[in-house]
C-alpha cells in the first residue's frame, strides 16, 4: 500500500466509493464519492496529539472491538495516507463550547471541520473490480453460543489476538478472566456447506486459515490442548498437506464432526457436545475457549456495483467471469476485470495470481492501439498473404 500511495502514476482515493460509470473499453467515464476525512491528509504527520486529548473512546472496528479507539484515529497500522480520520457521528463537535480539544492540539492546523464530501470525474481505460468480502455472521448458528458465551470466539477474533501487533501484543488469553486457556477448540465450515444456514459452498481458506492457527499455537504454547471439529478437511494447494499433517504430528487432535451443543459451566468453560462420525460415539470436551472458522461471502457492495457495472451474478452472488478456464479473470463486459474474492472465495496466493492475471489483460487492451506496425508486418509471409482480412475480423 505504501509503494502505491508514493507511485507517481497512481491516483488513490480512499474513503471513496464508485456512484456510477458510464462508456466502454477504452473510454469509461467514473463518477467518485469522496467522502470528507475531516483532517488534512496531505500535512497530517499521523502525530497523534489530536488522539490523545480526545474524550470519546468507541470500540476499535479494526481489532474487532477487541480494543478501544478515538473519534479521531488512523483506521488501522500502517493506513496510507498515514493520516488521522474523524468520525463525525462519533465526535462531540467543532462549537469550542462543546469540545474542539484536537483542534487545539494540533500545531499543523490540519482539522477542518467544514470539509465536505466531493465527486470526482475519471475517465480509465480499464477497470478492474476488487471489492474483498466479507464474512459469515455466526450469531444465527445459536447452538455455538457465539455472543452468549465471551469465550467463544470467531476465527477473525483469534487472529488479532495471536497477533503481534495486536490488543495483547500476541498472548493469546480468555476474554472472561484475561488468563491463558489451556485448551483450545476450533470448529470448522461455520456459515460454509450448508444448505440450512449460511452457505452451500466451501469458502476454500477455512481449513488452512484454521490449520496455521494450531501451528502458531504449538509453536508458541506446545503444551496447550487443541483440538479441531470438522467435516473433512480440505488441504489441496501446494504443501498444504504438508501442513496438515505436521500439525498432527505436534498433538492437535482432529475429530470428525461438529458440535451439536456448547454450554457454558460455573468457571465459564465450555462444554461441547460433538458426535464423532468415525467412532459414532457422542463425546463431551471441556475446553477454555472455543474459536468458529467463519466462511467467505460475497462484499455487501457486490450488489450495487453489479447494477452500476451491468455485471453478471451466479447464484451463490458472485461476479461471473466471460469463461472459467479460457477468460477466468475478465467479465462478460470488455473492459471490466475481477481480482480476488470478487469472484470466488480464495486465499492471498490465489488472489495475487489473479489480481497480476487482470493487470496483465488491462495492459494488453490499453496498448492495443500502440502495436509496433513494422514488427507485426514481419511476421506475415507478404507472398503467401492474400489480404482477405478474416486474421484482422478475429483478432481481439
Amino acid at each position: 500500500m505504501t509503494d502505491v500511495g508514493r507511485h507517481p502514476r497512481i491516483k488513490l482515493y480512499t474513503m471513496s466509493e464508485v456512484m456510477d460509470m458510464k462508456g466502454y473499453v477504452g473510454n469509461f467515464d467514473v463518477k467518485i464519492l469522496k467522502k470528507a476525512r475531516y483532517v488534512d491528509e496531505t500535512e497530517c504527520t499521523a502525530c497523534g496529539d489530536c488522539a490523545e486529548v480526545c474524550p470519546v473512546v468507541r470500540p476499535d472496528e479494526f481489532n474487532l472491538g477487541l480494543s478501544s479507539r478515538k473519534a479521531i484515529f488512523t483506521p488501522f497500522p500502517q493506513a496510507v495516507p498515514s493520516a488521522y480520520v474523524i468520525n463525525v457521528h462519533e465526535c462531540l463537535g467543532h462549537n469550542p463550547v462543546v469540545c474542539a480539544k484536537c483542534i487545539e492540539a494540533c500545531d499543523k492546523n490540519c482539522i477542518n471541520f467544514h470539509m465536505s464530501d466531493e465527486e470526482i470525474m475519471e475517465r480509465v481505460g480499464v477497470v478492474v473490480v476488487s471489492t474483498g468480502l466479507e464474512v459469515y455472521d455466526p450469531t444465527e448458528l445459536d447452538e455455538y453460543g457465539y455472543t452468549r458465551f465471551e469465550n467463544v470466539l470467531t476465527s477473525l477474533e483469534f487472529e488479532r489476538l495471536i497477533n503481534a501487533g495486536g490488543p495483547t501484543q500476541g498472548e493469546l488469553i480468555r476474554p472472561t478472566d484475561r488468563q491463558r486457556p489451556k485448551s483450545i477448540g476450533f470448529v470448522q465450515c461455520v456459515g460454509s456447506r450448508s444448505a440450512r444456514k449460511g452457505s452451500s459452498y466451501c469458502s476454500n481458506i477455512c481449513c488452512m486459515n484454521t490449520i496455521k492457527g494450531t501451528l502458531m499455537l504449538k509453536e508458541h504454547y506446545p503444551d496447550m490442548d487443541i483440538k479441531e471439529f470438522y467435516i473433512d478437511i480440505r488441504a489441496f494447494g501446494k504443501g498444504f498437506e504438508d501442513l496438515y499433517r505436521r500439525s498432527q504430528r505436534l498433538g492437535v487432535h482432529y475429530l470428525r464432526g461438529l458440535p451439536g451443543t456448547v454450554e457454558e459451566t460455573p468457571d465459564r468453560s465450555l462444554r461441547v457436545a460433538v458426535e464423532n462420525t468415525v467412532t459414532q460415539k457422542l463425546e463431551i470436551h471441556e475446553l477454555d475457549m472455543l474459536v468458529l472458522a467463519l466462511g467467505i461471502k460475497p462484499a455487501s457492495s457486490t450488489r450495487r456495483l453489479q447494477e452500476i457495472l451491468g455485471l453478471q451474478l451466479t447464484s451463490d452472488g458472485f461476479f461471473l467471469e466471460a469463461h472459467p478456464k479460457l477468460q477466468p479473470v475478465d467479465a462478460a463486459t470488455r473492459g471490466i476485470y475481477y481480482a480476488g474474492c470478487v469472484e470466488s472465495p480464495k486465499d492471498i496466493k490465489d488472489s495475487v495470481t489473479q489480481a497480476s492475471a487482470a493487470a496483465a489483460r488491462a495492459s494488453i487492451i490499453l496498448n492495443a492501439g500502440k502495436v509496433d506496425i513494422e514488427a507485426i508486418t514481419a511476421l506475415i509471409d507478404t507472398d503467401m498473404c492474400n489480404y482477405c482480412g478474416l486474421c484482422a475480423k478475429v483478432c481481439p
